[in-house]
């Protein structure tokens, strides 16, 4: 049974700036930031999707009926058929304990297994777009801590599925503690940071990595949510990016309290690229490693090149001075005024946008349209 109800006293919500809890379940807690749940989970693995199904049901059911069945069925006439052959494809290697949060979660939501593979699936029955990251230090932040931006981009009928973003909290029984900013009911890690300060983000790498895909690899953005649980340094990190290849091409950012790498990650090899200026990284939807010996052209990849330039244009303007308010004003710049964020109208939009500061285990969410920049403190819940 879910608890519902709101309890007074100081705790980490109200530090926060969130509500709640809003409600409990099973050793689970929600809470709210603005528009925004978010779940702290607790225990096993099947426990925490218990939880995390119980929770968050009102928005599983509704994003499932908005997203498979009136988009992706009856809008793109995409069948059941081959819809679950996508999705059961994606569920088949993950690990178990990450095929006991799905299942977990089915006991619980009202939603049944099949309908979970489906809802988690749900960005494979799209085309990959763009997303760009950009990270900040040393001088660049005028010796503050290190921040992080990151603009998740999608095609504009994801800007309705992103009303159901949710921030979720895992503590693992044996792993370390991590969250996660993605649609709801979506297990895999695109955005996120684990208790010992380690965050990462994902931005498609298929305008430089091609199209070469395997169907007998582990997804990659699944062992990137074994990768943040599992490990505490960046040294650790770059171990098991070395250590697995992915299905197809990612480029995957990642940073702690004091530097960032950007991996240019292809089914076929691997480059971990340092900042491009000292203190300031920048990545969009190619490889710019000079190693590769490749060349994008201009307004190709989704403008990746563009907003690449733009970014690091920006990042120099306002060297001395980035930190969590000002990267948030950085990132609510479009690409037409000289940023990386896709205007609010045409085919491809972004959808959300995510600032952290790792060293302090803080995260700010927004989703253009739907909810101003709001605030979830991590080391409160951590």
């Amino acid at each position: 049974m879910v608890m519902m109800g709101m309890t007074g006293g100081a705790g980490a919500s109200e530090k926060a700036g969130m509500t709640g809890p809003l409600a409990r379940f099973e050793g689970g807690t929600l809470y709210q930031s603005g528009k925004v749940p978010v779940v702290d989970l607790h225990g096993s693995f099947r426990q925490m999707g218990r939880q995390y199904g119980a929770l968050l049901s009102k928005e599983l059911k509704a994003l499932y009926q908005e997203a498979v069945e009136t988009y992706f069925m009856k809008k793109k006439s995409l069948s059941e058929v081959v819809m679950d052959e996508m999705a059961e494809a994606l569920f088949r290697f993950y690990p178990r304990r990450f095929k006991d949060i799905l299942e977990g979660m089915a006991e619980t939501s009202g939603l049944s297994l099949k309908q979970h593979l489906r809802l988690n699936a749900m960005e494979y029955f799209g085309v990959i777009t763009g997303c760009s990251g950009i990270f900040a230090w040393g001088a660049h932040t005028a010796g503050g801590p290190l921040v992080a931006g990151r603009n998740y981009d999608w095609f504009d009928s994801y800007t309705g599925f992103a009303q159901k973003l949710a921030v979720s909290v895992w503590h693992p029984d044996s792993g370390i503690p991590a969250a996660m900013v993605t649609f709801a009911g979506v297990m895999y890690m695109t955005t996120g940071m684990n208790a010992d300060g380690l965050f990462l983000e994902l931005n498609n790498g298929l305008p430089s990595g091609g199209g070469l895909t395997f169907t007998n690899r582990i997804p990659a953005i699944v062992n990137l949510m074994a990768f943040l649980m599992d490990y505490a340094t960046l040294g650790e990190l770059d171990a098991a990016f070395h250590t697995t290849r992915p299905e197809f091409a990612f480029i995957i950012n990642v940073a702690d309290s004091r530097e960032a790498f950007a991996y240019e990650w292809a089914p076929f090899d691997l480059r971990r690229r340092a900042a491009d200026r000292e203190g300031l990284l920048v990545a969009t939807n190619h490889f710019a490693d000079p190693s590769w010996g490749l060349m994008l052209q201009a307004n190709t990849g989704f403008e990746s090149p563009l907003r690449r330039e733009n970014l690091l244009s920006l990042g120099e303007k306002m060297k001395g001075g980035l930190n969590a308010e000002s990267m948030k004003a950085l990132l609510d710049i479009p690409m037409d005024k000289g940023g990386a964020t896709w205007p609010q109208e045409g085919g491809i939009r972004t959808v959300y946008q995510v600032v952290a500061v790792p060293g302090e285990r803080l995260l700010w969410v927004k989703v253009p349209g739907y909810q101003d920049w709001t605030d979830v403190d991590l080391k409160d819940l951590f």
